[in-house]
């Protein structure tokens, strides 16, 4: 096998394998309990200032950043009240940004 064959058969393999990789991606998909802790977390970030979102887990659980413990309690209260009508979710967890008070 000379150079050229084998470079030209290495870039197939390289072009079906990041293909094989975009489509697996591409149908990746967000459990029930991940679109309930997205929602209700749509529900509350306008009315609380101050928090960002970290992650939300397979099951749910919502971790944010706080500017402080008060904002950090004001969303966990928020987020309580929007699931109360929903699937019971893990509850939610928090940690200041570094300096917060």
């Amino acid at each position: 096998m000379d150079r050229r064959t084998f470079l030209a058969g290495t870039g197939a393999v390289v072009l079906a394998a990041a293909a094989f990789l975009m489509v697996a991606c591409s149908t990746v998909k967000n459990t029930p309990a991940q679109d309930e802790a997205w929602s209700r977390w749509t529900a509350c970030r306008s009315q609380v200032p101050g928090v960002e979102i970290r992650s939300v887990q397979l099951d749910g659980r919502i971790s944010f950043w706080a500017n402080g413990a008060f904002q950090g309690r004001s969303m966990l209260d928020c987020l309580a009240r929007a699931g109360t009508n929903g699937p019971a979710l893990p509850e939610a967890t928090y940690a200041t940004w570094p300096g917060g008070a």
